[in-house]
């Protein structure tokens, strides 16, 4: 005789079997429990328990969305002799459902059925992404719960690529082509679309190779200003031997190079801004340096010798505001000078000193009559001219690398970077005080900033290679777009 029991009917079959001296033939199919679900996976237990011999031609398990199992999903495990457990696995579910199984066994074309048990799959949850901010082609992971195997991933409209799944948890991919600067960050799940409640900020800024110096040397140590639509550099040291004393001027209007004749005497280490030029070195051997004291007015036309330096000025910080000059620092004489040159009255005067010493080793920039310096330690300095004061406002994120790094405005932001040998550029926003990376610059690892302008929106940058690189390399200017996708 074979019967199917309940749960309850199976204890009192047991206990009665230790009483009774005749065995009733009696099968037992019991859907045990849910060893494990997930957003699409289920491992289900079931048990066989008879007193006698059966030869099931396949055994397994139903599941299916309604309790009728008019379509079911169907586990088939084979055969199976005698009794005992047996595990079956779907990885073909839906998430956030409830489903009910039960245990089957085809006696030879007489299926049998266990006990209906319910089961509901997880609902997949996003928790958090790193890295927050970053450029296309890079790795990113997203943490979360219940990730099926096919879920995806969407940067605004773009697709992600993604490498791998880890225990349904951690998803690994790449980040996409940017289509904005700024784009929410989609999870679809099967049916469910999940999105983070903060948008992917994408790492961006355009380079442009815009032209090369117009001759086949590398310089250093040089002088860089811009007035209206040309680019000037010049003056300092040539392939880092002899001095240069060429000023060469680039049109960004007819996109053209120039020499512009300097009548004056060649130098290193000087100072220049729109309108003035002057100080550096006369000679190339520290034994000390000596100075070259020679001051230039810079005219539409030329160059306008003034008065002579009454003080050394060797990589001075040089900045001009409300249409007079100011100089902070020397490596010759005091490193803790700060001076002032009227220019109605044609008079230096001497101004506090600073609190720690500055040069242009130090990257530094002006904004709104106030002057920013980035000192040996990352901290941002800020002088106000109007209220001669000095306090630390800030940390700069990047790499110092060498020294002698970037720093220009544009609107309310500010670039900072390109030290020597370093091609990171951070954005500061200087109303929140809050740093940005941008991407960095194309070229050599060994390339330093030999000269960097602002002109209508964009910065001009142009790198070459460190003065301890041998090769033909030449110098590159680059038109810098820190909102370029």
């Amino acid at each position: 005789m074979r019967k199917l029991l309940s749960l309850s009917m199976l204890m009192m079959l047991i206990l009665g079997w230790a009483c009774t001296e005749e065995e009733t033939e009696t099968t037992v199919l019991v859907t045990e429990e849910v060893l494990y679900t997930s957003a699409e996976n289920i491992r289900l237990l079931g048990r066989l328990i008879t007193n006698q011999n059966i030869s099931a031609t396949d055994h397994g398990f139903y599941i299916s969305e309604d309790g009728n199992f008019s379509s079911p999903i169907i586990i088939s495990l084979g055969i199976k002799e005698g009794p005992g457990r047996f595990i079956g696995e779907s990885n073909d579910l839906i998430n956030s459902k409830t489903y009910y199984a039960k245990a089957y066994m085809d006696l030879g074309g007489e299926i049998q059925f266990g006990n209906v048990i319910t089961l509901n799959t997880l609902s997949p949850i996003i928790e958090s992404y790193t890295p927050a901010f970053g450029k296309a082609g890079s790795e990113m992971t997203i943490v979360g719960q219940n990730f099926t195997e096919n879920t995806r991933i969407f940067f605004g409209d773009s697709e992600a690529q993604v490498s791998s799944i880890d225990f349904e948890s951690r998803i690994h991919l790449k980040i996409p082509t940017a289509s904005s600067e700024s784009v929410p960050l989609k999870v679809i799940v099967q049916d469910k679309t999940l999105l983070f409640p903060t948008e992917f900020r994408y790492q961006i800024g355009t380079y442009e190779l815009v032209t090369k110096y117009p001759e086949p040397i590398r310089l250093y140590e040089t002088v860089f200003y811009n007035v209206g639509s040309s680019l000037n550099i010049g003056l300092g040291i040539a392939n880092g031997n002899s001095f240069y004393n060429k000023i060469q001027q680039f049109d960004l209007a007819t996109k053209t190079w120039s020499e512009k004749e300097f009548n004056g005497s060649p130098r290193a280490f000087a100072f220049a801004t729109q309108n003035y030029l002057g100080g550096g070195t006369a000679g190339l051997v520290d034994l000390p340096y000596p100075i070259n004291f020679s001051f230039y007015k810079i005219n539409p036309n030329g160059f306008e010798r003034l008065p002579d330096l009454p003080f050394p000025s060797r990589e001075s910080i040089a900045f001009e505001d409300a249409g007079n000059l100011y100089l902070l620092g020397s490596k010759s004489g005091n490193p803790l000078a700060f001076r002032k040159y009227n220019s109605s009255s044609k008079i230096w005067t001497e101004l506090n000193e600073s609190p720690i010493a500055f040069s242009t080793e130090n990257a530094h920039f002006i904004y709104q009559s106030k002057l920013f310096i980035v000192d040996g330690e990352s901290k941002l300095w800020e002088y106000s001219i109007n209220s001669d004061t000095w306090r630390t406002i800030s940390t700069y994120p990047g790499n110092l690398g060498r020294g002698y790094g970037m720093g220009q405005v544009i609107g309310d932001k500010a670039y900072i970077g390109l030290f020597k040998r370093n091609a990171e550029v951070w954005e500061l926003d200087l109303n929140s005080l809050t740093w940005k990376v941008k991407n960095e610059i194309p070229g050599i690892a060994a390339d330093i900033t030999i000269a960097h302008y602002e002109k209508d929106g964009y910065l001009y940058i142009m790198r070459g290679p460190d003065v301890s690189i041998s090769g033909s390399y030449p110098m590159n200017l680059y038109k810098f777009d820190p909102n370029g996708i």
